[in-house]
């Protein structure tokens, strides 16, 4: 990494996805120092292709597979990310793992302890390890992706839909914890846009019928940037 540390820094998981790719470019549009973190390296290069061709500041790549990943690979993380740019202004958990909707008995247990591991368990230990870096910013936001919770309860969802609930959990645990700093804590519901980890659930969805992930990154980052101090903690952004 070799970034500006006169500017905002920002960190997204997943990004070589829907989502994390088109949160990377609105940042960068923003001129933030955007780092870029995925296990799918060809992703992140191509993502990061079209952000730079596209004359926007460039992105700082950090390849890193949140199935296998632990504390020395996160604390490593912290020490290159305080080295470089002396605090963290953001993070937003995109990464998410889902092989599509079937009865519990059926998912496999290797599925099950992945999905566990990269929805949930990886979300909290890099929250916990960059906290200390977050709380140097001045205003600084800690961001969990979520669904909708009523539906995470129904049958099929499997290890996806416990984790997104636990999840929740740790949404509200946070954001007590963190009160007196100056990390704002949320849980977003983003609603539904066209992703592949979305085709994996609704195979015969028209993804054109779907909101552009451009649009939801643009809505997300009003809700945790340009309006941060709002007093939700969870927004669902399919009420707007």
């Amino acid at each position: 990494m070799a970034g500006k540390p006169d500017r905002k820094t920002i960190l997204i998981t997943g990004a070589a996805g829907a989502l994390g790719s088109a949160l990377s470019r609105e940042f960068a549009l923003r001129s933030f120092n955007t780092i870029m973190l995925d296990n799918n390296l060809k992703g992140l290069e191509s993502a990061w292709d079209s952000i730079v061709s596209a004359g926007l500041e460039e992105p700082f790549l950090h390849p890193m597979d949140l199935a296998t990943s632990g504390v020395e690979q996160f604390d490593q993380l912290l020490a290159a990310i305080d080295s470089e740019f002396e605090r963290l202004d953001g993070l937003i958990h995109c990464a998410a793992s889902f092989k599509g909707l079937r009865l519990s008995h059926q998912l496999p247990p290797t599925q099950w302890l992945e999905q566990i591991q990269v929805n949930l368990n990886a979300a909290w230990l890099l929250s916990v390890t960059l906290l200390p870096i977050l709380k140097k910013s001045s205003k600084s936001f800690l961001c969990f992706l979520l669904e909708d919770m009523e539906k995470m309860k129904s049958g099929y969802w499997g290890a996806y839909g416990v984790s997104k609930q636990a999840l929740m959990t740790l949404v509200h645990q946070l954001a007590a914890e963190c009160v007196t700093s100056p990390v704002q804590v949320i849980g977003i519901n983003p609603g539904p846009f066209a992703s592949p980890l979305r085709s994996e659930a609704y195979h015969t969805e028209d993804p054109q019928s779907l909101a552009d992930p451009v649009i939801v990154a643009e809505k997300i980052i009003d809700a945790v940037w340009n309006d941060a101090g709002h007093s939700e903690l969870i927004l669902d952004l399919t009420q707007d």
